[in-house]
C-alpha cells in the first residue's frame, strides 16, 4: 500500500501540514513540581517530529494556576510571559523536521485535585462532583468565568509568541469547557446554563477571545466530545449540532473524541477493544462539517489509518499511545517498513505509571521518557563485528539482539520453539488480541532488518556448544516456565497448560473446562475457550477474581475482560482451592466455609503464571567475557521490565 492519502498534505486554516498524521495530545507529566517545559519535554516532541508526523499537539497547557486549573502534576504552565521561551524551545525542535505544532489549552474543572493545585478547591459550572473518586467542586461566579475566558486568550497569545502554529481548545473529556456544554454537568440558571445557546456561551466567548489574538497565519482547533457517553450528557445528535455550531464560529478544524472520567472505557480504550472501535459514531459524523476533522480511533496500523481517510471518517488521523510506542511510525510507513513499527498493545503500562505519578514508560518502547538519555550523540557503535549469542526469542531477547546488531556486533539468536515471542506472543489467538501478534512480528522484523541471524527450533543447553562459537557476550533471555500444581490427577491427559490452548484453540471445543488462576493469562484463556463454545469456570485461590492485577491501566483492562467473560457466561469461583483432578470432575474446596464440591470438567487449564527460568546462568558463566541475564529469567515478570532491562543492558555493552 502506498498510503497516498495518509502521506498527502492538507491545510488547516492557512497552515499547510505535510501529512495527515497527528500526534494526539497525551499527558506525560515531565515537569512535576516545577510545571515548566524542560529538556524531557523538548526531546520527547523532537523525537516525534523527527519521526515524520505532520502535526504535533502538546499535552494540556495550564492556562490558570489560580482557580484550580492544573490538570495534572507534571503539566506545564502557560500563564506568564516567561513561559513563552519553553514553547519556543518545543516549536524550534519540531519545526526543524518540517512538522507543525499546536498547543492544547485546557482548564480541568472538577476533574482536578487540590493537592496539585496549591490546596485550591476544584471548580465547575455547577457544584456537583464528576464521580465518587473526585472532590466536590464549587460553582464558578460570573466574574470568574469572564476571567478564565481572558486567560484562555492570554495563553493562546503566549503560544503563538513562542512560535506555535496553532492552538487547540480542549472542550472534551469532562474538562471545564465540555462541562459547560453538557446538560449533565451544567445546571446553571443564568446566561451560561439551560438552553443550548447558553451552554455554548462559555466556549463561544473563548473562541472569540482567542481568535482576536491569533494571527492570520495560525490556526484554531477545538477538540470536542461527539458524545459524553454517560447518562444525561451530550448525545450523538447534540454532538452533531455542536459541531455545526462551532464551525459557524470560524474555527479552522475540529477534533472528535468522546467520554469523561465517569466512562469505563470510552475515554481510553482498554486492550480488549479492537482497532477502529470508534468507527460507528465517527461514521455518523461524516459530512456534518466542511472544515478538516481530526479523529482518534484506537489506530495502530498505517493501513487502517489510510482506510479511515479513504472512507471519509476524518481528514487527519490522531495517534495517541501509538506515538509513545513508536515515534518513527510515519517514517517507517513512508519507507515501506510498516512491518517494523513498534505496535502499541494497549496494555496500560503508560497509564499505570501516570497513576503512580511516575514518568511514563512504554512496554514496547524502552526509550519512552528517556529521550534525553538514549540519544544519537550518546549511542556508541562499538561492536566491531564481535560475536554475541542471544538465547531466547521473547521480547527481551529480540530487543537485546536488535540493539546489539545496531551497535555493530555479529548477533545470533537461538529460540528453542518454532516461533518467536515466548509467552508474550501467546494471546494473539484470544479475542481482540491480534495486536499482540502484530507487536511480536515487528520485534522479529526489526531484529532481522538490523542484521540478527535467528535460529528457531534450536535449544542450546551445553557450554561446549557456546564455546565453539567463541562469543564476546552471551545474553540469556530464557524467560520463565509456567507454574504447575502438585496435586492428585495433575498428570492426566486432559490437564493442559494455558500455552496449549493459546497455540491450538480449535482443538478445544465442546468441552466443560476449568481454568485454574485468574491473572491476565487465566482470564484471557477463559475468554478464548468460552468464545470457542466451551463451558468455562475460573477457580481462584484469592478471595477476588483478578485480585493481583493492579495499576490504573491494568485494572481497566481487567474490568473489560470481566465484563466480556460475564457476557460469555463464564463462571467465577474465588476462594476456591483445587484439591484433586479426576477423569470427568474436579474436587475443589471453598477456603472460607471449607465445603468441598465436585465440579464436572473434562478439560483443566493451568494458568498460574510463570517462574524465572535461569538454569543456564550457571552453565554458561565461563563461556564468554560477558554473560548477561535479562528479562523474565531474572524475575522481572512483565513486558515493560523485560524490554527496558534488555535495552539498558545492551546499551551499556
Amino acid at each position: 500500500m502506498a498510503f497516498e492519502t495518509l502521506l498527502s498534505p492538507i491545510k488547516i486554516g492557512s497552515v499547510t501540514v505535510k501529512n495527515r498524521v497527528v500526534m494526539a495530545p497525551m499527558g506525560v507529566g515531565f515537569a512535576p513540581g516545577e510545571n515548566k517545559i524542560n529538556d524531557a519535554y523538548v526531546k520527547y516532541f523532537e523525537a516525534r517530529a523527527k519521526g515524520g508526523q505532520g502535526l504535533i499537539i502538546t499535552p494540556v497547557a495550564t492556562i490558570d494556576d489560580t482557580t484550580c486549573g492544573i490538570a495534572e502534576p507534571g503539566a506545564f504552565n502557560l500563564t506568564e510571559p516567561e513561559d513563552v521561551e519553553g514553547i519556543r524551545r518545543i516549536a524550534d525542535a519540531v519545526h526543524q523536521y518540517g512538522a507543525k505544532v499546536s498547543v492544547q489549552l485546557c482548564h480541568p474543572d472538577r476533574q482536578s485535585m487540590t493537592f496539585w493545585n496549591h490546596d485550591q478547591q476544584p471548580v465547575a459550572p455547577s457544584a456537583e462532583p464528576e464521580n465518587e473518586f473526585l472532590q466536590m467542586p464549587r460553582e464558578l461566579s460570573i466574574d470568574e468565568i469572564h476571567s478564565i475566558v481572558k486567560k484562555f486568550a492570554r495563553s493562546a497569545s503566549y503560544a503563538v509568541q513562542g512560535g506555535a502554529d496553532g492552538v487547540e481548545l480542549h472542550a472534551a473529556h469532562g474538562y471545564l469547557i465540555n462541562e459547560f456544554c453538557s446538560p449533565r454537568a451544567n445546571h446553571r440558571t443564568d446566561m451560561y446554563g439551560g438552553s443550548f445557546e447558553n451552554r455554548m456561551r462559555f466556549l463561544t466567548e473563548i473562541i472569540h477571545a482567542v481568535k482576536e489574538v491569533l494571527p492570520e497565519d495560525r490556526f484554531l482547533v477545538v477538540r470536542m466530545n461527539v458524545m459524553d457517553d454517560v447518562e444525561g450528557g451530550i448525545t450523538l445528535e447534540e454532538g452533531k449540532k455542536m459541531a455545526r455550531y462551532i464551525e459557524s464560529l470560524g474555527v479552522d478544524a475540529l477534533s472528535f473524541s468522546a467520554g469523561t472520567y465517569s466512562c469505563k472505557f470510552t475515554l481510553i480504550e482498554p486492550q480488549l477493544f479492537a482497532e477502529g472501535c470508534r468507527t460507528s459514531w465517527l461514521s455518523e459524523m461524516k459530512g456534518v462539517v466542511n472544515i478538516p476533522v481530526i479523529a482518534v480511533n484506537h489506530v495502530k496500523r498505517p493501513a487502517f489509518a489510510e482506510e479511515m481517510l479513504r472512507e471519509g471518517l476524518c481528514d487527519l488521523v490522531g495517534l495517541g499511545r501509538q506515538m509513545m510506542a513508536d515515534p518513527e511510525w510515519t517514517n517507517k510507513t513512508a519507507a515501506g517498513k510498516a512491518d517494523q513499527i513498534r505496535y502499541c498493545i494497549s496494555c496500560g503500562a503508560c497509564i499505570n505509571c501516570s497513576g503512580r505519578g511516575e514518568m511514563l514508560r512504554c512496554s514496547v518502547n524502552p526509550c519512552m521518557s528517556k529521550e534525553t538519555v538514549y540519544t544519537e550523540e550518546s549511542f556508541v557503535k562499538n561492536g566491531d563485528g564481535r560475536k554475541v549469542v542471544v538465547i531466547g526469542g521473547g521480547p527481551a531477547g529480540l530487543e537485546a539482539a536488535e540493539l546489539a546488531a545496531r551497535k555493530g556486533f555479529s548477533v545470533t539468536l537461538f529460540e528453542k520453539e518454532g516461533r518467536l515471542g515466548g509467552c508474550f506472543d501467546l494471546p494473539r489467538t484470544a479475542p481482540y488480541m491480534e495486536k499482540m501478534g502484530w507487536s511480536v512480528d515487528a520485534f522479529g522484523a526489526r531484529a532481522i532488518a538490523a542484521g540478527v541471524k535467528i535460529v528457531l527450533n534450536h535449544e542450546i543447553s551445553s557450554a561446549e556448544e557456546i564455546r565453539q562459537m567463541n562469543p564476546y557476550a552471551v545474553i540469556l533471555a530464557t524467560g520463565g516456565k509456567q507454574i504447575s500444581l502438585k496435586l492428585p490427577g495433575i498428570e492426566k491427559a486432559h490437564v493442559v497448560e494455558a500455552a496449549d490452548v493459546y497455540l491450538n484453540p480449535d482443538r478445544y471445543t465442546g468441552r466443560t473446562a476449568v481454568v485454574i488462576g485468574s491473572g491476565f493469562t487465566g482470564l484471557e484463556v477463559a475468554e478464548l475457550l468460552a468464545a470457542k463454545g466451551n463451558t468455562v469456570k475460573i477457580f481462584e485461590l484469592d478471595d477476588e477474581i483478578g485480585k493481583r492485577i493492579s495499576g490504573d491501566g491494568s485494572v481497566k483492562n481487567k474490568s473489560a475482560l470481566l465484563e466480556h467473560l460475564a457476557e460469555l457466561n463464564v463462571g467465577m469461583y474465588p476462594s476456591t482451592n483445587t484439591l484433586e483432578i479426576r477423569d470427568t470432575e474436579v474436587i475443589a474446596e471453598n477456603t472460607e466455609d471449607k465445603t468441598k464440591t465436585a465440579f464436572t470438567a473434562d478439560l483443566i487449564v493451568q494458568a498460574l503464571g510463570y517462574r524465572p527460568d535461569n538454569h543456564l546462568a550457571e552453565v554458561f558463566k565461563d563461556c564468554a567475557e560477558k554473560v548477561i541475564e535479562i528479562g523474565d529469567c531474572t524475575g522481572i515478570g512483565n513486558i515493560i521490565g523485560a524490554t527496558t532491562d534488555a535495552y539498558e543492558a545492551v546499551w551499556n555493552l
